[in-house]
Formats: C-alpha cells, structure tokens, sequence
C-alpha cells in the first residue's frame, strides 16, 4: 500500500512538473490581416501553451484589429500585437498571460525603480473579497513599474525586490481596481470589492465551489440577501417561485409545521422522495419519523402523523446561501442519497476586518388572508329545512337529531372564521454576531430568538418559540499550506399548540352553534331539556387539547487540510448531528361531555425521538495545468452512521389535569410504537474536472455506495456522471461574427443516481411487541413484523439534461434553458399479499419505470442603471411532465385503481361526471359505455383521469433601487388542477345533513336543483349521503386551482453615512417584509396552494425591523 500511495504521488508531480514547461522558447508564425485582437489570441493559444487571462468587455470593446505577418518568439510577437493596442496591455508570468486596460505612470517610473535599488524587499500577501473568500488571477502589479504578478488558486501573491514604500494596483475581471501602500510590510492582505455578476458568483458544489459561467451541471443559488427579505421560519419556504425544477409546497400555515419539497418531480412511486440535504458539508435526515402522536406538524398537514420538516430547527438568519442541485453531474458523487436532487446551505462564517456587531431586530403580525363566503343562519336553517322536505321527513318528530333547529338558538349568528382563526399572530425575532479576523483567523459566534404566535383563539402561550446559537472559527498557517474551519450550530425549538388545527371547525361549524364557553368560563355543551350535550362539537374541546413539542438540534462540523505540495491537498471533514425530541398532547377529563365523565379517564401521549448522525470523509486533491488546461482530482470516500430511536407512550389514570404532562403520573402506561434502528453508509468517490481555456469543460464522477438497507448480495452499487460545456462565445469564429450575445454556453450531462429511502432492516425478519400486551404463559410475547426480502436492490434514477446558457448585451440579460428527462427504474413497492398470507404487504423490486421530462427556463436582466436608479428582474418557468412508462401486469395488481401507464404518477381515476338530472335532482355519472346512472360501477366506470401535476410553475422577481432605497417584490404562479374543497370537503358530507358540529356549506350550494326540470351544478338538498361516495370519487369534485400569489415584498432603507458616523454606527438599515400579501385565482376553496379545508393556509405575514452594524 505504501509502494502504492508513493507511485501516485511521484505520478501527480511528473505530471505537474511536465505541465510547466518554460513557454518562453516557444517559436510561432503567424499571418493575420484586419483580424480581431480575440481571434489573434485564440490562434496563439492553439500554436503555444501559453494561457490568456482578461476581461471579455476589455478585449471586446477596447481592442483594435490586428495585422501583421510574424515568425519568431512568442512573446516577440506579443509585444508587436500590443504595440497596435494603445488601450490595452499585458503582462506575463511563465506561460500565463492576463491582458488588462493600460496603466500610465511615467513620471514615477526613475523614481521607484531607484527605490527598488536602495531599499528592496520581498513581499508575500494575499487578496479576499469582502466574504473572505481568496480572489484567484488577480493581476498585482507595482505602481509606475513593469513588477507584475498574479494571485494563485488562493489569492496569494509574491513581489521581489520591491521598494518599501512603493504601492501595488490589484485588478481582476471581477473586482473594483484596489491600490494599497506597502508601508514596509513583507505580509500583506488586502480586501477588495466586487463587481462579479450573475455569471462569475460563487455556487456550491458537492465537495467544491465553482462559477455560473464555469459549471457544467443544472444548480441554482440563492443568497442571504434574498433569503433574509422573506419572514419564515423554514429556510425551504424562502426558495417558492424561486428556483426552476424545484416545487415547494407549504401544507399548512402553522409554525414550524411541514413543507413538501420535490426536485424535478416525482421519481420514486412509493419509497421516498424527498432531496438531500446538506448543512455545511453535515447531511441531516430529510424526514422526520414519526412518533405516531397525531399532531398539527406532521409531513401533511393537521391530524397526520409526524413532527414537521428537519429544516425548521435551522436559523434562517444564519444561512449565506442556499444551493439546488438537479442533475447528475450536480448529484452523482453524493450517489444513492441524492437521487431526487440535493439542497447545500451554506451558513455565514467570519470574515477579514475589525470586529464587528451586527444586530438583526424585527417584529411582525399574521392573519389568515381570505374568508369563504359560508352559509349564515338563515340560510343554514332553509337548508335544513328543504333537506327534509325532499326527504319527506319531519323534523319535529322525537326520533330526528336536529339539535341545531330543536335546541340551539334559530336567532344566534357567530362567523366563525372570524371567531376561530380571525385572530392576529404576532411574530418577534432578534439575531446578533460578532465577526473579525485576520489573514490567519477568522471568527463569527451569534445568537438569536424568535417567538411566534397563531390565530387560533388560544392563551398567550400557545406559541412556538426558538432559541439558537452558532460559531465558526477558520484558519490558516501564515503559508497558506495549513487550512481549518469548525462551524457549529444549535437551536431549542419549543412549540406549544392546540392539539389540533381549528380551520375545519372555523369554516364548517353551524352558524347558530351556541356560545363556546358559559359566562363561568366553562365549557358550553349546549344540554337540551333532558340534561344530554348536544354541542359536542365544541371546537374548544380541541384548543383545550395541548400539544408541546421540544426539540434540540445540534449540527457541528470540523474541516482540516494540508498542501502536501502546491499541487496536491489532504483533507478530511469530520460532521455531527444530535436531534432530541419529546413531545405530549394531554387530554383533560373536561373535555369529556359531562355526562360520560364517570366513565372516563384523563389521558396523554408521550413521545420521544433521538436521532444522532456522524460522518468522516477524507479527500485528496490534485491540480494541474496540462497542455492549455487545467485539471483537478479528486478523490475521497465517506463513512455515515445514523441512529434513530423513537418511541410513543399511552398514559391514563391521572389523579388531576396538572399532572397530565407528568409521565409518572398515569396509572397505566402501554407501548403504542417504538422504534430503534442504525444505518450504515459507506462510499468511495472520484471526480475529475478538466478546463481547456475556458471554453471546453467536463467534470466526470464515479461513486461506489455501500448501503446497510440492502442484503449482503445487494449492498453495493456503481454510481456515474458525466458533464460537458462549451463555452462558444469565447471562439473566435463567434466573436467575429456576433456582438450582441456576449456569453455563450452549451452543457450536458448524463448519469445514475439511486434511492434507499426504504427504512431499515427491510431485508431481515422483524418482530414487535403487540400493541396490547396479551401474555402468553404469563410471558409477554412478541409478533413478526413483516417478512423479509433478502434480494431488495437500489432503485437506480438516470438522468439526461442539455442545456444552454446566453448572455445578451454585455451580460445584461442571461438566458439559461434546460431539457431534462429522468427516468426511475427497479421501483422498490410494497406489493400486497391476500389474507392469508398473515401480511398485509411484501417490499420487492418491481420492473416498473417512471420518467420526469421538464422543461427549465429562467431570465436575468439588468432592465436600467441610470445615476442613482437601477431595475433587475429574475423571470422562471418550468413545464413538467411526469409519466409511468411501464408497469407490468398492471392490472393484476393492487396498484390498478391508483396508477395508469402513459400517464402521471398524480392521476386520479375517478368516475365521469354527467350532471344533475333534471327529473330526480340526483347526481348522475357516465358508465364506460355513456350511459347515465346514479350507481357507478367502480370496477368498470373509474374511466375519467384528472392530473393534479402542475402544468407549469415558476415565479418573477423585481429589483428596484434608488439611492439607499430598495424594493423588491416576487410573484409565485401555479398552472394545475386541484381539489374542489369548498363543495366536497375531505370525507364530508352533502348539503343538509347535521353532524354536530360540521355542517355548514358554502354559499355555492345555494345554486342547487329544487324542482323538476331544474338545470343546476349542485344536487337537491338531503339529510341522507347515499351518493356523497360516488361524487366525491368523480372529476366534479376537481377544479382549477391555479394561482398567481404576491409572494414576498421588501422595502428597506440603508441610512446615509454621515448620519451614521455621528451615532457611532457603520451601517443602518430600516425595513419592511411582507409575505403572501394577496392571491390572484379563481379557486373556490379557501387556498388554492393547500387545497384543504381542514388546514391553516399560509399566513399573510408583515413585519417591521432595522439591522444594525457597530
């Protein structure tokens, strides 16, 4: 192994070595005529090795044509080009070459070069930007000398033999010239400014960074500045309408509840979908297993199982920036868990400068941002009343329930939206660092709060409240050949709701129901003459249902690296991920009717969850100059353990309500759920990342994955990607022609990904404590928990994506255009068993295949910079498609009912509706033949097919500025079709009935059939549901719920300068942030994003706030 690793090593420096050959002996002969100074260095780049550095705006607008006809040395031949370029000039370092504007500065010239003479010195430093991060080929060159140099791979620069008191200029492509004075000193740092644009911003990759106009894969990224605008508490819901192929979904308006997060589509039928995510470099648990208490949380709204989304335990403010993979190349060396895509977020680590205090303070203030138009009283009560006539009923009789027109108050009107989720939330947040540092340290520790609020009619501490910290800590040896950074971040998350979400209640409760509580205080069960409840749909019985979630989240990661030479770097990064979670819904004896009572046991549920994740991965990496490129290897490998214990507790018998949250306090206590698993991940990776004079790019990356949800025979598997651009704008042959496109690029990529996202042990026998403990013998027993599958594989993702890039008048407008198809294969299903099997289900891989085929496009332009005014929009749009290519034996199976071949994972079988028939007001339905009838068939008749995929979906973005103020504002759309809630609400009922509770309608019904040859949408009102099934299973209960939402609005205004200095302030900014301030659609329900009646809708949220710099 030893003989091994130095064979490499002595390969690498030959190889390093040969690459480095002296240019300078090279001869050429060239003959040119009228030709463009771009064309002319393209032809010296193919004939020599030497590389051209410069800025595309300098050579393409500020050059002269060039002719002459040469052979000869080189660099002879360069000084004769550039004597035809009075505005342009170059200078060399061995075979690099960067062209720059000409700098004149005669008249000191004697000078310095006799203080060169008298008072030498060598000079060492190196050039950040204002982030921190090294600035790579700058240009630093002595002022009024032809002392030149150029900062390396990170931004260092060496000057011999230079005057103590001279001055150096640093110029690059992507900076604001900088002089500084050397004043003597043999190290140096310098911060210089950007003016990078959209192309030359930084983008994190798998185990790298890159540039827009560098990067051959599909990834997007979004900013602090962008994510800091948008009052949220989970940083994914700060990407909505922000990022083509990526589709954000927030479920429900509650705090720090779940969000729905799908990555160019739906890959997988039933074993996961969700992306990878990864915080500084720490992968976390991208869902939350459950600890089967039914709280407001969970991954899909109100009473689910589940705990909410990993991401809402992060603190916003502490994000720099946000990173989408999409493709393959972007994916593959992650391998098998970032099949459906990965999200990096990146936080905020210290930069260069005197300590700095920044203060972030803001407040703000929710409410539900529509009302459905519901039935009031009298209306409510006609309804009632025709219900029973049509049903020839009478409603007077003793034997009818018809509490609400026999007991309640026929006079009384609550609305109860108002009532029940009209209140206002309030929301505080404030969030502190101290950053600095020097060429060698840099530090950044922070702290936040953040407390919010609901809408609910609930006591004050009914809230979710946050509490966080973080650090982070980078250095480097004086030599730039020893590197380390350590980030941390924890955060306590205390959630504190209503066991329950009340928006069902606040939409569908009688509008006579009586008063929720008696002048006492206690709770109104509304009792008829005989003493019985009949208000036991009193929605406080939910509010007095607590449920408090505490959670404590640590993530913490080490990186340590070292130059074994200048070409070759060992690193390796250590990660840690610690999530404790315990949480309770008590259930008081008084939420019990009195009358039952007696009978009745106070109750709780006790839940528990504790997952801690480490990983290792150690890297070498190689670069080089090869031939007129430059090369980079990577090499590494990857050790995952991730362990979950969760479990779930059923307490009765307290002696009184206070000791309800007390687990000691039950009399009995039974084991409803647990939960104990460990998974293994192994993995070897390899990239390697190839740049021909910044025209021909590839990345290729091979991956070997070891995972321990598989057998021993399937475990492991090969992962690959390929990626290639072609940046055309720097050819010649273009630049001759065409000027208006001023960046041109085309990239592809192809390669496999895979999906484990099964659970664990699914390949062994399990066995589980029955749910109710039956001894057998007087020994407790235990029941198998499934049968194994030995032979489970990967489910294993290819994809293709093409896209191409423009950049239109001088990069003011970019033009970026994806084609993507991706297709699953080796889906992993549950496939069900019969009875008597002992199983309900079997896991195995199934021959079925899936493809996403989308459509990307995204447009960003600088519409006007005028003196003190400028406008920049961002425009996205993505046009999926989603298809199951095949299924075999399809019909024979469980899944017939659910899917269909050729069409989306999302369809909806569903019976064809006709209408309401004229003769007997009754809701009628095509057959597979055409025919009308009430009673569908749902063997034969399910023949209507309704696509609940979105037929498109992006966002636009503005950017006004004036001065120190500035107003942004983003539009989210949605083309689809969703479900018709405010007419067929989830598992309700039809217009007429009573339930005590959940009864009311929209207003919409109103226009429904009452009398023979009535031609109307909606059916005869009834007490009765006999075909509520069949209509709430046909395509009459989907509409189009598309949408266009106001998504974010921030206006902020950065104080004058001199205002501030007398305040003793460095930077002051007043704000304001809204989010989710009107919809444009035509959705009947209450939201077309969440299309549920059961479920909070996104708050419309404004907060106001200042951020301060000391």
């Amino acid at each position: 192994m030893k003989k091994f690793v130095n064979s490499i090593l002595f390969l690498l420096i030959l190889i390093s070595l040969q690459a480095s050959g002296n240019a300078s002996r090279q001869e050429i002969t060239i003959s040119v005529k009228d030709k463009p100074l771009l064309t002319v260095i393209g032809t010296i780049q193919k004939k020599t090795a030497l590389r051209f550095f410069y800025p595309m705006d300098v050579i393409k607008y500020k050059s002269k044509p060039v002719t002459l006809t040469f052979s000869g040395n080189v660099f002879t031949l360069l000084d004769k080009i550039f004597s035809q370029q009075p505005g342009i000039e170059y200078i060399q370092k061995e075979k690099y070459i960067v062209i720059r504007e000409r700098i004149v500065a005669a008249p000191q010239l004697f000078n310095n070069m006799l203080e060169v003479r008298d008072n030498p010195i060598d000079v060492t430093g190196r050039v950040i930007n204002e982030n921190g991060d090294p600035v790579v080929g700058a240009t630093i060159q002595v002022r009024g000398t032809t002392i030149a140099t150029a900062t390396n791979g990170d931004g260092v620069f060496q000057l011999r033999q230079i005057a103590a008191n001279a001055t150096i200029l640093i110029t690059a492509v992507n900076i604001l010239p900088t002089e500084r004075p050397v004043k003597g000193q043999k190290n140096m740092l310098v911060e210089v400014k950007g003016k990078t644009g959209k192309l030359d911003e930084v983008q994190i990759i798998a185990y790298g960074t890159t540039t827009r106009r560098l990067n051959t894969s599909n990834s997007v990224t979004i900013t602090a500045k962008d994510i800091e605008k948008q009052p949220v508490t989970n940083p994914l819901l700060s990407l909505q309408g922000r990022v083509p192929g990526l589709f954000v979904l927030q479920p429900s308006g509650l705090a720090g509840s779940s969000v729905k997060v799908q990555v160019q589509g739906i890959n997988s039928i039933t074993s996961g979908n969700n992306p990878l995510y990864v915080i500084d470099g720490v992968p976390i648990i991208s869902e939350l297993p459950s600890t089967v208490i039914d709280a407001v949380l969970g991954p899909a709204g109100p009473n689910y199982s589940g705990n909410g989304n990993p991401l809402n335990y992060i603190n916003i403010a502490d994000i720099e920036s946000i990173d989408v993979l999409k493709d393959a190349d972007a994916t593959a060396i992650y391998g098998s868990r970032a099949a459906n895509g990965a999200i990096l977020i990146t936080t905020k680590k210290g930069k260069v400068g005197q300590m700095q205090l920044n203060v972030n303070m803001q407040t703000g203030w929710g409410q539900v941002g529509q009302k459905l138009d519901m039935l009031n009283t009298r209306q409510y009560l006609d309804m009632r009343y025709e219900a029973f006539r049509n049903d020839g009923i009478n409603w007077k009789s003793p034997s009818i329930a018809a509490d609400d027109l026999k007991v309640w108050d026929t006079t009384r009107y609550t609305d109860w939206q108002e009532e029940l989720i009209g209140n206002t939330s309030r929301l505080s947040n404030i969030s502190a660092n101290v950053s600095g540092g020097n060429s060698t340290v840099r530090y950044l520790f922070g702290a936040t709060y953040h407390k919010e609020t609901t809408v609910f009619p609930i006591p004050s501490d009914f809230s979710n409240e946050k509490i966080g910290a973080n650090a982070s800590i980078t250095a480097n040896s004086t030599d730039n050949r020893f590197r380390f950074q350590f980030s941390g971040n924890y955060m306590f998350d205390r959630n504190q709701l209503p066991g329950f979400d009340l928006t069902q209640e606040a939409l569908l409760l009688e509008p006579n129901a009586p008063s929720l509580l008696n002048a006492d205080g206690t709770l109104n069960w509304a009792p008829n003459a005989a003493g019985a409840s009949t208000f036991y749909g009193n929605p406080m019985r939910k509010v007095l249902v607590k449920y408090r979630n505490n959670t404590y989240n640590l993530i913490s990661n080490v990186v340590a690296g070292y130059k074994l030479f200048p070409f070759l770097e060992l690193s390796s990064s250590f990660g840690y991920n610690s999530m404790r979670t315990n949480d309770i819904r008590a259930l008081p004896l008084i939420l019990e009717i009195p009358e039952n009572r007696a009978n009745s046991l106070r109750a709780a549920d006790y839940g528990t969850r504790n997952i801690d994740s480490w990983i290792i991965e150690p890297q070498l990496k190689f670069n080089t100059d090869i031939s007129k490129g430059r090369m980079e290897l990577l090499f590494g490998g990857t050790i995952l353990n991730l362990k979950t214990t969760a479990g779930y507790l059923y307490g009765t018998g307290h002696l009184n309500d206070e000791l309800l949250e007390n687990v000691d306090a039950a009399a009995t206590l039974t084991s409803q759920y647990a939960l104990q698993s460990e998974y293994k991940y192994n993995a070897l990776f390899g990239r390697l990342n190839y740049n021909w004079e910044d025209k021909y790019l590839i990345n290729i990356s091979l991956r070997r994955d070891g995972s321990s949800r598989f057998g021993g025979a399937n475990r492991l598997h090969n992962f690959y990607s390929i990626g290639a651009g072609w940046i055309f704008s720097n050819e010649s042959f273009f630049n001759d022609n065409i000027d208006f496109i001023s960046f041109g690029k085309l990239k592809g990529s192809y390669g496999t990904t895979g999906n484990d996202q099964i659970g664990d042990y699914r390949f062994l026998s399990l066995y589980n404590f029955p749910t109710i403990e039956i001894p057998y013998q007087g020994v407790v027993s235990l029941m198998p928990a499934g049968l194994p599958n030995p032979h489970l594989q990967w489910e294993e993702t290819k994809k293709l994506q093409v896209g191409m890039e423009l950049g239109f008048l001088k990069d003011n407008i970019l033009l970026n255009v994806f084609y993507v198809r991706n297709r699953s294969s080796n889906q992993l299903l549950d496939y069900n068993l019969p009875a008597i099997a002992g199983f309900t289900s079997y896991l195995v891989n199934f021959p079925a295949v899936v493809q996403n085929r989308n459509w990307e496009f995204s447009v960003n332009s600088r519409n006007l910079q005028h003196n003190n005014f400028s406008w920049r929009s961002n425009f996205n749009l993505t046009i999926p498609q989603n298809e199951l290519l095949s299924f075999p034996e399809l019909s024979a199976s469980t899944y017939a009912n659910l899917l269909v071949v050729g069409h989306p994972l999302t369809v909806s079988k569903s019976y064809r509706f006709s209408r309401v028939d004229p003769a007997s007001g009754k809701y009628q339905f095509l057959t597979s033949k055409g025919e009308g009838t009430n009673t569908p068939n749902p063997s034969t008749d399910l023949t209507a097919l309704v696509n609940k995929l979105p037929k498109f979906y992006g966002g636009f973005q503005n950017t006004l500025t004036y001065k120190g103020i500035q107003l942004d504002f983003l539009f989210q759309f949605v083309k689809q079709m969703g479900y018709n809630d405010a007419l067929f609400w989830n598992g309700s009922r039809l217009p007429g009935s009573f339930y005590g509770g959940l009864s009311n309608q929209s207003v919409s019904v109103l226009d429904r059939w009452q009398k023979i040859g009535d031609k109307k949408p909606i059916e005869k009102f009834t007490t009765s549901n006999n075909f509520f099934a069949e209509v709430i299973s046909s395509d009459y209960r989907f509409t189009d719920a598309s949408f266009i939402r106001l998504k974010n609005v921030a206006l902020s205004w950065e104080l004058p300068v001199a205002w501030l200095r007398k305040a003793g302030f460095k930077k002051a900014n007043l704000y304001v942030h809204a989010q989710n301030l009107f919809t444009i659609t035509s959705y009947s329900g209450l939201d077309p994003e969440t299309q549920s009646m059961i479920s909070l809708p996104p708050l419309r949220i404004v907060t106001v706030g200042t951020q301060l710099s000391l």
